[in-house]
């Protein structure tokens, strides 16, 4: 081994002397080193070691390497935005996400990314010795980017996300509908102040710029461009289910409702609030809590419904079906809260538009009976076993049924009832089997998901066995046939309708004379046989009753309607309180 010094000599007499050797440029001159030499060394031996050097062929890794200067680095951090929640604002981290980094946008459209990374369990994705430099950054996992390129290459540019219902509503800001807290909230490109599909950007759009001797980071969140909606026919399905349970517990309310309004029952059931008695003895105001929560839950779940229909709008497959589920269900809240609160705001939106207006009652049935007629060709003969929750067509067609009565239509409401009847799915049964089992031929729609405290408390039917209350049943389609009839003055026809719920409920058949007979009838039918069903209160309202039958509880002409809840009002500027509160 030659010794530090040696080996330092031979590198240096290797570029210089060597060279001049072997090309005959040496000379016999003195060499004038530019290094000291604190040994004294002749010429011969310093020839010797040049020598020495092409003889032993040096090689280039016996030189000193030379230090390359190192490449910047650079981390992108990807969020999921499809699992945001308000405690994550920004959802969750995405590992195993993909992030390129593109020089010019025309490699992008070639697919040709400069650097390609992957995220980690901390959804960091690194880049090492990379130039310095501009890169367009794109990130991807399992469909959700943070580039959503149309066919003209432009996309819509966002790394934010709505936080709260009240920021998408505010004033102050640009406006975008159709969106929920989680949802990418879109940059204002043109300054219109409305985000809409002119508010695009050349793709792809979010760089990263990188630099040496600095800390390079960026992040990008990921998503749809509808981070609210369901990606598939199963997840819109299992949504469905979910709120089944609540459009349930909805209806019991209501249902509870009309029987405390009505003389069907009072207040004193167990475990009612307070709220409850104020309705029992007509002293409620636009701040009840009862009233409020029956117009808040019902409509929570018409948005739930118009979510999920927004989101089989980019669902490829057999949905017909499905859609015609999702819109009976909708006109069906919708026609509860018609029957209580009279003129409505009705919309397709995913939230209440501020600006909204209630319209006309003509158009609030409109668009009821416009949800229903849609749905009715798709709809089932008979629930799947599966779901027995499920809408049919029969269901559909006494839903059109009773808004024909509310329109004092005796026809349409005949025609209806005479749908179902030509089915020859349903009989009459035993009033005290009834209440029994659900897959009677008596129960045309029950979506009771289960019976609790106080609801259970307050649906009684004196010593029979109640395990459910049906949404709709067989008898109410003969009762509405006769009262269609009487509104034809078919009085022929009311009687024979009116027998057949009599005969049902083990009385003898009558012979009427006139239609007032006949409509005292029909109301004492309709109050034995759907008692603390629903039907109470609504049918004294409509038949201009109720004054005369609640009166002495206190009912006032303006209690005809419930008030819209005074949060409601306040929210919504251009909606109006009903007559007299």
């Amino acid at each position: 081994m030659f010794s530090p010094f040696f080996v330092s000599l031979r590198t240096r007499i290797k570029k210089n002397l060597y060279l001049k050797y072997i090309t005959g440029q040496f000379s016999q001159k003195p060499l004038e080193l530019t290094f000291p030499i604190t040994n004294k060394i002749s010429m011969k031996k310093l020839l010797f070691l040049a020598l020495s050097c092409s003889l032993w062929a040096c090689k280039d890794d016996e030189v000193a390497p030379e230090v390359k200067p190192q490449q910047p680095t650079a981390t992108v951090t990807v969020w999921d935005a499809t699992q945001w929640s308000p405690e994550q604002p920004k959802g969750t981290l995405a590992d195993g996400a993909t992030v390129e980094l593109f020089t010019s946008r025309q490699d992008y459209l070639s697919k040709k990314p400069a650097y390609t990374a992957t995220t980690n369990s901390s959804g960091v994705a690194s880049f090492k010795d990379i130039p310095e430099g501009v890169y367009f950054m794109v990130a991807t996992k399992g469909g959700k980017t943070n580039t959503w390129r149309d066919a003209q290459g432009m996309t819509r540019v966002s790394d934010t996300l709505f936080q709260t219902e009240a920021e998408i509503k505010d004033p102050t800001q640009p406006v975008q509908d159709n969106v929920l807290p989680g949802d990418f909230k879109c940059r204002d490109l043109n300054g219109d102040f409305v985000i809409n599909n002119n508010d695009v950007a050349e793709a792809p759009f979010f760089t990263i710029t990188v630099r040496k001797d600095s800390v390079n980071t960026a992040r990008a969140l990921i998503g749809t461009t509808i981070n609210h909606a369901y990606t598939t026919l199963a997840a819109v399905e299992e949504a469905f289910s979910t709120e089944y349970l609540k459009i349930s517990a909805a209806h019991q309310q209501v249902v509870m409702l009309d029987g405390v309004l009505s003389d069907d029952a009072d207040c004193q059931i167990t475990n009612l609030p307070s709220g409850w008695c104020e309705l029992d003895q007509f002293k409620y105001t636009a701040a009840n809590s009862i009233v409020e929560n029956v117009w808040k839950t019902h409509y929570a779940s018409i948005f739930q419904l118009n979510r999920m229909l927004a989101s089989l709008n980019g669902i490829q497959g057999d949905k017909a079906a499905l859609i015609a589920q999702l819109k009976a269900f909708r006109a069906y809240l919708y026609l509860e809260l018609q029957t209580y609160f009279g003129t409505l705001p009705m919309t397709e939106q995913l939230l209440m538009p501020t600006a909204i207006s209630a319209g006309s009652i003509y158009l609030t049935r409109y668009n009821i009976k416009k949800d229903l007629t849609a749905a009715i060709p798709a709809l089932p003969d008979a629930a799947p076993g599966t779901k027995p929750w499920y809408i049919t067509s029969s269901a559909a067609n006494m839903l059109m049924a009773r808004v024909a009565l509310f329109e004092i239509n005796g026809d349409t409401a005949i025609s209806y009832t005479d749908k179902v009847i030509a089915t020859k799915r349903y009989a009459l049964a035993d009033s005290a089997k009834v209440f029994t089992a659900p897959a009677s031929n008596e129960i045309i729609w029950d979506i009771t998901a289960n019976m609790n405290s106080p609801f259970k408390d307050y649906f009684v039917r004196g010593g029979l066995t109640v395990n459910f209350c049906p949404a709709i049943r067989y008898t109410e389609t003969y009762l509405i046939k006769a009262m269609g009839k009487i509104l034809k003055e078919d009085l022929p026809g009311a009687n024979e309708a009116i027998n057949i719920v009599r005969t049902r409920g083990k009385k003898p058949a009558i012979t009427l004379t006139n239609l007032d007979d006949a409509r005292l009838e029909l109301e004492t039918l309709y109050k034995e046989e759907l008692y603390r069903e629903g039907f109470r209160f609504a049918r004294l309202v409509l038949y201009n009753k109720a004054q005369t039958v609640l009166g002495s509880k206190g009912y006032q002409a303006k209690n005809a309607l419930l008030p819209i809840p005074q949060s409601v009002l306040s929210a919504y500027p251009n909606l109006f309180q009903n007559v007299g509160y």
